[in-house]
């Protein structure tokens, strides 16, 4: 099952674009640490059931048995994410949300480095880190759409990406944050079970392309203009030189 393949409800540009680094687990951290200080219990309840949204999952031991969790849990994983980019949004300030984001982005990328070996093997490590390294991308451009004007005259088009985005964005999201409850909570993934999330991390792929036609809506990149090549006297010298060699060369 594909992400596109989930009935979902629609996102605001908004919603998406504060969520994609932000910490999404229950551990104590640093990351959570401070969102919790600001909302408190409220944002605490909706971080513990996105917590236990990707237990649910990880703990299946085969792929069809995580493949039908995984169905029944997304569309409620997704409406939790965006409920935490709702608060995020509305009781942090966006330099402690850049923050936050940035300090998940490198302490995922440790993690990955320090545990993920022995929790899930180095396939799976090198896959979590080029998919959180692509995540980054994406986090980049999803600033860039922030700010860039909204295109009226393809509003349809610009409704289409945004939700094509968010639905592979937090798909990718998910099966990230399956590793990471794995490594972090010290829990295994079963054999059966490694293929389907390695197929879900390949998602951050497609989302980086669906984020890049997004920002093309927005941002046109203009066709590069080739001036004319100047001939210069040095060019004239190496071509002659060079026609000098394939004839001694044909010589022989």
């Amino acid at each position: 099952m594909g992400s596109a393949a989930v009935a979902l409800p629609r996102v605001s540009l908004a919603d998406m674009l504060k969520l994609i680094g932000l910490p999404s687990e229950v551990s104590e951290t640093e990351h959570t640490t401070e969102i919790m200080g600001r909302a408190n219990d409220l944002v605490r309840t909706v971080v513990s059931v996105v917590d236990d949204l990707v237990s649910i999952a990880i703990e299946k031991r085969t792929a069809d048995d995580f493949g039908s969790s995984r169905a029944e849990v997304f569309p409620q994983y997704f409406v939790a994410m965006r409920a935490l980019g709702d608060l995020a949004r509305i009781v942090l300030p966006k330099q402690t949300i850049e923050r936050l984001s940035a300090e998940w982005f490198s302490g995922l990328e440790a993690d990955f480095r320090e545990l993920g070996a022995a929790a899930f093997g180095s396939d799976l490590t090198d896959r979590g880190i080029f998919t959180v390294w692509t995540l980054r991308k994406i986090h980049d451009l999803a600033q860039e759409i922030a700010v860039s004007p909204f295109p009226k005259e393809n509003e349809v088009k610009d409704g289409e990406l945004a939700m094509e985005f968010a639905t592979k964005a937090l798909w990718t999201r998910f099966h990230v944050d399956c590793l990471t409850k794995s490594m972090r909570g010290k829990r295994p993934i079963y054999p059966e079970v490694v293929e389907p999330i390695r197929d879900g991390l390949r998602a951050a792929v497609n989302t980086y392309a669906c984020i890049r036609q997004w920002a093309d809506l927005r941002h046109p990149r203009p066709e590069p203009q080739l001036g004319p090549i100047e001939w210069t006297s040095d060019d004239e010298l190496l071509l002659i030189d060079s026609m000098s060699d394939l004839e001694r060369e044909s010589a022989f």
